[in-house]
Protein backbone atom coordinates (compact mmCIF):
# COMPACT_ATOMS: atom_id res chain seq x y z
CA UNK A 1 0.00 0.00 0.00
CA UNK A 2 1.14 3.54 -0.76
CA UNK A 3 1.69 5.59 2.38
CA UNK A 4 -1.45 7.72 2.59
CA UNK A 5 0.16 10.40 4.72
CA UNK A 6 3.07 10.72 2.31
CA UNK A 7 0.65 11.31 -0.56
CA UNK A 8 -1.32 13.86 1.44
CA UNK A 9 1.90 15.63 2.29
CA UNK A 10 2.69 15.93 -1.41
CA UNK A 11 -0.78 17.17 -2.29
CA UNK A 12 -0.91 20.01 0.25
CA UNK A 13 2.42 21.60 -0.52
CA UNK A 14 2.32 25.32 0.01
CA UNK A 15 3.52 27.19 -3.05
CA UNK A 16 5.21 29.96 -1.15
CA UNK A 17 7.56 27.51 0.55
CA UNK A 18 8.95 26.58 -2.83
CA UNK A 19 9.49 30.14 -4.00
CA UNK A 20 13.27 30.24 -3.79
CA UNK A 21 13.97 33.89 -4.53
CA UNK A 22 12.29 37.23 -3.94
CA UNK A 23 11.08 39.06 -7.02
CA UNK A 24 13.05 42.23 -7.81
CA UNK A 25 9.81 43.85 -9.00
CA UNK A 26 6.22 42.74 -9.33
CA UNK A 27 5.81 40.41 -12.37
CA UNK A 28 3.68 41.83 -15.15
CA UNK A 29 1.65 38.59 -15.39
CA UNK A 30 0.61 38.70 -11.71
CA UNK A 31 -2.87 39.79 -10.62
CA UNK A 32 -3.67 43.39 -11.58
CA UNK A 33 -5.07 44.91 -8.41
CA UNK A 34 -5.29 48.33 -10.01
CA UNK A 35 -7.59 47.46 -12.92
CA UNK A 36 -9.16 44.07 -12.07
CA UNK A 37 -9.97 44.65 -8.42
CA UNK A 38 -12.96 46.42 -6.91
CA UNK A 39 -13.44 47.52 -3.31
CA UNK A 40 -15.53 50.35 -1.86
CA UNK A 41 -13.84 53.62 -0.98
CA UNK A 42 -16.69 54.41 1.36
CA UNK A 43 -18.93 51.76 2.95
CA UNK A 44 -21.33 52.86 5.67
CA UNK A 45 -19.19 54.66 8.23
CA UNK A 46 -15.98 53.16 6.86
CA UNK A 47 -13.55 55.04 4.63
CA UNK A 48 -10.65 53.51 2.70
CA UNK A 49 -7.39 55.18 3.77
CA UNK A 50 -4.72 52.87 2.36
CA UNK A 51 -4.29 50.33 -0.44
CA UNK A 52 -1.02 48.44 -0.68
CA UNK A 53 -0.07 45.98 -3.43
CA UNK A 54 2.92 43.89 -2.38
CA UNK A 55 5.83 43.26 -4.73
CA UNK A 56 5.72 39.52 -4.09
CA UNK A 57 2.56 38.21 -5.85
CA UNK A 58 2.00 35.52 -3.20
CA UNK A 59 1.44 38.28 -0.62
CA UNK A 60 -1.32 39.90 -2.64
CA UNK A 61 -2.55 43.23 -1.30
CA UNK A 62 -4.09 44.92 1.72
CA UNK A 63 -6.75 47.55 2.41
CA UNK A 64 -7.12 49.69 5.53
CA UNK A 65 -10.36 51.33 6.56
CA UNK A 66 -11.18 53.81 9.33
CA UNK A 67 -14.41 54.74 11.04
CA UNK A 68 -14.38 58.42 11.95
CA UNK A 69 -16.62 57.69 14.91
CA UNK A 70 -14.21 55.05 16.23
CA UNK A 71 -10.72 56.12 15.07
CA UNK A 72 -8.92 53.61 17.32
CA UNK A 73 -10.52 50.64 15.60
CA UNK A 74 -8.30 48.62 13.27
CA UNK A 75 -9.97 47.37 10.10
CA UNK A 76 -7.65 45.65 7.61
CA UNK A 77 -8.50 43.40 4.66
CA UNK A 78 -5.94 41.15 2.98
CA UNK A 79 -6.42 39.57 -0.45
CA UNK A 80 -3.84 36.99 -1.53
CA UNK A 81 -3.58 33.78 -3.60
CA UNK A 82 -4.37 30.44 -2.02
CA UNK A 83 -1.08 28.63 -1.46
CA UNK A 84 -2.36 25.31 -2.77
CA UNK A 85 -2.92 23.71 -6.16
CA UNK A 86 -6.52 22.80 -5.26
CA UNK A 87 -9.17 24.32 -3.01
CA UNK A 88 -12.16 22.15 -3.91
CA UNK A 89 -12.84 21.47 -0.23
CA UNK A 90 -13.31 25.14 0.59
CA UNK A 91 -14.25 24.59 4.24
CA UNK A 92 -11.09 22.61 4.92
CA UNK A 93 -8.95 25.16 3.10
CA UNK A 94 -10.56 28.07 4.97
CA UNK A 95 -10.14 26.24 8.30
CA UNK A 96 -6.46 25.59 7.58
CA UNK A 97 -5.87 29.23 6.72
CA UNK A 98 -7.63 30.49 9.85
CA UNK A 99 -5.42 28.17 11.91
CA UNK A 100 -2.42 29.75 10.19
CA UNK A 101 -3.73 33.22 11.08
CA UNK A 102 -4.03 32.23 14.74
CA UNK A 103 -0.56 30.69 14.65
CA UNK A 104 0.83 33.99 13.31
CA UNK A 105 -0.84 35.86 16.17
CA UNK A 106 0.63 33.42 18.69
CA UNK A 107 4.06 33.84 17.09
CA UNK A 108 3.70 37.63 17.33
CA UNK A 109 2.99 37.27 21.05
CA UNK A 110 6.12 35.17 21.51
CA UNK A 111 8.11 37.86 19.70
CA UNK A 112 6.80 40.48 22.12
CA UNK A 113 4.35 42.33 19.86
CA UNK A 114 1.50 41.48 22.24
CA UNK A 115 1.63 41.26 26.01
CA UNK A 116 -1.16 38.71 26.12
CA UNK A 117 -3.47 36.86 23.74
CA UNK A 118 -6.53 35.12 25.14
CA UNK A 119 -7.71 31.84 23.53
CA UNK A 120 -9.82 32.15 20.42
CA UNK A 121 -13.31 30.88 19.79
CA UNK A 122 -13.84 29.66 16.23
CA UNK A 123 -17.08 29.25 14.31
CA UNK A 124 -18.44 29.07 10.78
CA UNK A 125 -19.94 32.20 9.23
CA UNK A 126 -22.61 32.21 6.52
CA UNK A 127 -24.68 35.10 5.19
CA UNK A 128 -26.48 36.16 2.02
CA UNK A 129 -26.00 39.47 0.22
CA UNK A 130 -26.35 40.74 -3.34
CA UNK A 131 -27.83 37.41 -4.42
CA UNK A 132 -24.81 35.43 -3.22
CA UNK A 133 -24.06 33.22 -0.25
CA UNK A 134 -20.81 33.92 1.56
CA UNK A 135 -19.30 31.09 3.60
CA UNK A 136 -16.21 31.46 5.76
CA UNK A 137 -14.82 31.12 9.26
CA UNK A 138 -14.42 33.50 12.17
CA UNK A 139 -12.13 33.58 15.19
CA UNK A 140 -12.70 35.90 18.16
CA UNK A 141 -10.16 36.61 20.88
CA UNK A 142 -8.73 39.43 22.98
CA UNK A 143 -5.25 40.86 22.81
CA UNK A 144 -3.32 43.05 25.19
CA UNK A 145 -0.69 45.37 23.75
CA UNK A 146 2.64 46.06 25.42
CA UNK A 147 1.16 49.24 26.91
CA UNK A 148 -1.56 47.04 28.49
CA UNK A 149 -4.34 48.39 26.23
CA UNK A 150 -6.89 45.64 25.60
CA UNK A 151 -8.55 44.99 22.26
CA UNK A 152 -11.36 42.71 21.18
CA UNK A 153 -10.05 41.14 17.98
CA UNK A 154 -11.60 39.13 15.19
CA UNK A 155 -10.25 37.30 12.14
CA UNK A 156 -12.32 36.12 9.19
CA UNK A 157 -11.31 34.05 6.16
CA UNK A 158 -13.30 33.65 2.94
CA UNK A 159 -12.48 32.44 -0.58
CA UNK A 160 -13.14 34.22 -3.87
CA UNK A 161 -11.76 32.98 -7.20
CA UNK A 162 -8.29 31.60 -6.34
CA UNK A 163 -7.75 33.96 -3.43
CA UNK A 164 -8.32 34.31 0.27
CA UNK A 165 -10.09 37.38 1.57
CA UNK A 166 -8.98 37.81 5.16
CA UNK A 167 -10.31 40.37 7.62
CA UNK A 168 -8.34 41.43 10.72
CA UNK A 169 -10.41 43.63 13.01
CA UNK A 170 -9.55 44.99 16.44
CA UNK A 171 -11.56 47.29 18.70
CA UNK A 172 -10.60 48.81 22.10
CA UNK A 173 -12.39 46.73 24.72
CA UNK A 174 -13.95 49.75 26.43
CA UNK A 175 -15.54 50.94 23.15
CA UNK A 176 -16.19 47.61 21.43
CA UNK A 177 -19.66 47.43 19.95
CA UNK A 178 -21.59 44.17 19.93
CA UNK A 179 -21.35 42.30 16.60
CA UNK A 180 -19.25 45.09 15.08
CA UNK A 181 -16.91 42.66 13.35
CA UNK A 182 -19.49 40.68 11.43
CA UNK A 183 -21.34 43.89 10.56
CA UNK A 184 -18.16 45.25 8.98
CA UNK A 185 -17.61 42.01 7.06
CA UNK A 186 -21.19 42.05 5.80
CA UNK A 187 -20.71 45.66 4.67
CA UNK A 188 -17.41 45.21 2.84
CA UNK A 189 -17.19 41.64 1.55
CA UNK A 190 -20.16 41.72 -0.88
CA UNK A 191 -18.66 44.84 -2.51
CA UNK A 192 -15.23 43.29 -3.12
CA UNK A 193 -14.38 41.74 -6.50
CA UNK A 194 -10.99 40.09 -6.86
CA UNK A 195 -9.03 39.33 -10.05
CA UNK A 196 -9.31 35.86 -11.54
CA UNK A 197 -6.36 33.48 -11.34
CA UNK A 198 -3.34 35.22 -12.84
CA UNK A 199 -0.99 33.75 -15.42
CA UNK A 200 1.74 33.98 -12.77
CA UNK A 201 -0.16 31.80 -10.27
CA UNK A 202 -1.46 29.43 -12.97
CA UNK A 203 2.09 28.77 -14.16
CA UNK A 204 3.32 28.31 -10.60
CA UNK A 205 0.51 25.90 -9.75
CA UNK A 206 1.03 23.92 -12.96
CA UNK A 207 4.68 23.53 -12.08
CA UNK A 208 3.74 22.17 -8.68
CA UNK A 209 1.11 19.86 -10.15
CA UNK A 210 3.78 18.32 -12.37
CA UNK A 211 6.09 17.88 -9.40
CA UNK A 212 3.27 16.26 -7.44
CA UNK A 213 2.62 13.78 -10.28
CA UNK A 214 6.33 12.97 -10.48
CA UNK A 215 6.54 12.35 -6.73
CA UNK A 216 3.35 10.32 -6.82
CA UNK A 217 4.73 8.11 -9.61
CA UNK A 218 7.97 7.62 -7.69
CA UNK A 219 5.97 6.50 -4.66
CA UNK A 220 3.95 4.06 -6.80
CA UNK A 221 7.11 2.61 -8.40
CA UNK A 222 8.85 2.34 -5.05
CA UNK A 223 5.84 0.51 -3.60
CA UNK A 224 5.65 -1.80 -6.62
CA UNK A 225 9.35 -2.64 -6.39
CA UNK A 226 9.10 -3.37 -2.67
CA UNK A 227 6.18 -5.75 -3.29
CA UNK A 228 8.09 -7.58 -6.06
CA UNK A 229 11.19 -8.08 -3.96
Amino acid sequence: MINKHALIGVLILFLAACQATQQASRPTNASDYDNDFIAPRVAGELMLVDKTVFEQPEYGMSLKYVDENFPKDFVTVYIYPIGKVSWDDTQEVVSDELESVLAEIDAAKKLGKYKEVNPATVQAVTFDANGKTFVGKQAQFTIQLKNSAEYHSEAYVFISEDKYIKFRLSFPVHTARENTGIDIVKTLLPEITVPKESEYMYTLRESHRKKMVEQWMKLILKQANSEDS
